[in-house]
Order: C-alpha cells, then sequence, then structure tokens
C-alpha cells in the first residue's frame, strides 16, 4: 500500500509530467501549424481544415514527446519540492533515496501505460484523421471514407487502407465502372507503382460482367496509372505512427513475401522503447534533483532536462536510421539508448546521498 507521502509524490510527478507534455504540445502546435500556413488557400484547404490537420498530428506529437516532456515536467515538480525543502524533510523524517524513487517509478509505470495506449488506440486513428482532412482538400483526387481512403484512377474505384510510401499500398480493394455498372473487384493486400502502372500483388479478382460470376487469383495484376504517386504524397503514413499490431501483421505479410521488414521491425521495438523510456527519464530525475537540491533554479533544471531529452531524442534517431543503413538488429537500435540511460540512472541513484 502507499503511503500518504508516496501518493503525494506520484502525484506531483504525474501533474508535472503533463504539464510538460501540454507545454511541449502547444509549441509544437505552432511551429507546424506556421510549417503548414503556406497550404492554406489552396483548393479546400483553409485555416478551420489547417488547424484541424494539425491538432490531430499533435496527438502523434505527444506520443512521441512522452519520455523528453515527462523528464522536463517531473523534474521542475521535484525541483519545486526541493526548493521548498519537503524533499529535505521527507529525509529527515527517516525517508531513504530509494523510498522517494519507489513512488516516482510507480508515476513512471502509470504514463508508461497512458503513453502506450496512446500510441496504439489513439494516435493512428488520429493521425489518419489528419491526413483525410488534408486528403478530402486536395481537388477531388482523393477523399476519405470509413476507415480508409478513397481514390479514382480512369475507370477505377480504388479504396487503400495504407499509403505506406507514395508508390506503395497497403490493402487496395479496386472497382472497374463500365457504363456506370459494376464490372470487376479486385483485392490486393499490396500494391506498387512501377513502369507507369500500378501493380496489384497477390491480386483476387471477381468478375461480375460474366456469368456465371468467376473468381480468378493473380500472381500479378496491373492497371490504372492516372494515379500518379506525387498525388498520395499527402496521406503517405509513416511506419512510426502505426499501432503496434498493425505493424506486427505487415513485417508477417513483407517476410512471407521475401521483402524487406527492417523499418516496420524498428517501428515495432520503438513502440516498446517508448514506454521503457518514459519510466527511465522519471528515475533520471530523481538523482538529479537531489544532486542539486537548492543549488540550482528551476531554470536550470528545465535546461538540464531538455537538454538530456535533447541527447536521447539525438540518440535514438542516430541509432535508428544507422540501424537502417548498416542492418543493426531492430531491437538494439530502439532499446540500446534506453538501456545506457537506465544504466546511468541507477549509477546516479546509488551515489545519491
Amino acid at each position: 500500500m502507499m503511503s500518504r507521502i508516496d501518493r503525494y509524490l506520484a502525484l506531483t510527478v504525474i501533474a508535472g509530467a503533463l504539464a510538460g507534455l501540454f507545454v511541449i504540445v502547444c509549441l509544437s502546435f505552432v511551429f507546424e501549424f506556421i510549417d503548414k500556413a503556406d497550404a492554406i488557400g489552396r483548393g479546400g484547404y483553409g485555416l478551420a481544415e489547417a488547424m484541424l490537420a494539425v491538432g490531430l498530428s499533435m496527438v502523434q506529437r505527444a506520443y512521441e514527446a512522452f519520455p523528453m516532456a515527462t523528464l522536463v515536467g517531473a523534474l521542475a515538480s521535484l525541483g519545486t519540492l526541493a526548493a521548498r525543502s519537503e524533499l529535505t524533510v521527507m529525509r529527515a523524517v527517516g525517508c531513504s533515496v530509494g523510498q522517494i524513487a519507489r513512488p516516482v517509478v510507480v508515476a513512471g509505470l502509470f504514463l508508461a501505460l497512458l503513453a502506450a495506449a496512446i500510441g496504439e488506440w489513439v494516435a493512428p486513428p488520429a493521425t489518419r484523421l489528419a491526413q483525410a482532412v488534408q486528403a478530402e482538400s486536395s481537388g477531388g483526387v482523393i477523399g476519405a471514407g470509413g476507415d480508409g481512403l478513397w481514390a479514382r484512377d480512369g475507370q477505377w474505384m480504388l479504396r487503400i487502407e495504407r499509403v505506406l510510401a507514395a508508390d506503395e499500398l497497403a490493402g487496395v480493394t479496386a472497382f472497374e465502372l463500365q457504363d456506370d455498372r459494376l464490372a470487376r473487384i479486385v483485392h490486393a493486400p499490396a500494391a506498387y507503382f512501377a513502369g507507369g502502372v500500378w501493380a496489384l500483388e497477390g491480386a483476387q479478382e471477381t468478375r461480375l460482367d460474366s456469368v456465371p460470376v468467376r473468381v480468378e487469383g493473380h500472381e500479378t495484376l496491373l492497371l490504372g496509372g492516372e494515379l500518379r504517386p506525387d498525388m498520395l504524397e499527402v496521406v503517405v503514413v509513416d511506419a512510426a505512427t502505426l499501432a503496434g499490431r498493425e505493424i506486427f501483421r505487415y513485417i508477417g505479410y513483407l517476410e512471407a513475401n521475401n521483402l524487406d521488414s527492417g523499418r516496420y521491425q524498428l517501428a515495432l521495438w520503438v513502440k516498446i522503447a517508448t514506454p521503457l523510456a518514459t519510466v527511465v527519464m522519471l528515475l533520471l530525475t530523481v538523482p538529479l534533483v537531489f544532486g542539486s537540491q537548492r543549488s540550482t533554479g528551476a531554470g536550470q533544471r528545465i535546461f538540464i532536462g531538455v537538454m538530456i531529452g535533447l541527447v536521447f531524442f539525438l540518440l535514438n534517431r542516430f541509432l535508428g536510421n544507422a540501424g537502417l543503413v548498416y542492418g543493426l538488429p531492430a531491437p538494439l537500435s530502439a532499446l540500446a539508448p534506453t538501456v545506457l540511460f537506465g544504466g546511468i540512472a541507477l549509477i546516479a541513484l546509488r551515489r545519491a546521498r
């Protein structure tokens, strides 16, 4: 059971972390809105659509910023307790550094679960909806509908589950219209743009213009060509924005077809590493606060937290890109920064007095 002091510390840390997350998301919103402002006025993309699209994309930004936000927010909140001598009083009544760190870890576990839930169930649909808002304003070439995107390619109407790259689609269902009647339905798990046409891999074709209705399988089926890859750039889905279960399912498809799944494996392990990094960043705040106590002001603590967060972020990006280029194992690329900072936090905790 948690004592009153434990609950107080845990709630203080959670409140500080969420406040830090809110500030980072607000700053990200401003910068991204400025970056996207030049697109306002094109087609049907107005101010309201731009604010909605950027606002929805902030859910993914919040998920990505969780480790850094929790570090900065918790460092500021614990630093405030230290400045008011509350941590000194806790030590005076017999609380060790380990006992103070325990509720911080509990708060970290709660925040890690929150980050995992956002990354799995909230951020992916919000990102797709943001892309759908932009797609709806693309002049009618692409439209949103249900849980996918719709596009017209000559006499074909395409329903696309995911745009993995401008020339790579996942979950494609194509409807051929002839004289305003449905003639064929083709479904394929993946499609690639090559040679000026879309190549549907492992396609299942249902012909409705014959009696009886025929169903045929094709290793590769070519269709369309009027829908160019540059028209789909606005709705390309980054592997990092997919839910973990979607990434896992697509990795299975790629490996079954002897295709490279490196960036999807990395994205899956990053999904695992992000909640763990949230706990590690919170654990790191305890020795940082006890190491400075009153000698360090709130501004200095926040600066230190931002610097540590930036180093962690840049190291993550560097190892991720290096892993893809040099073929490093995905678990190593994704988890190495978290393990490194976790080791530093444990060593610093043992030395804290």
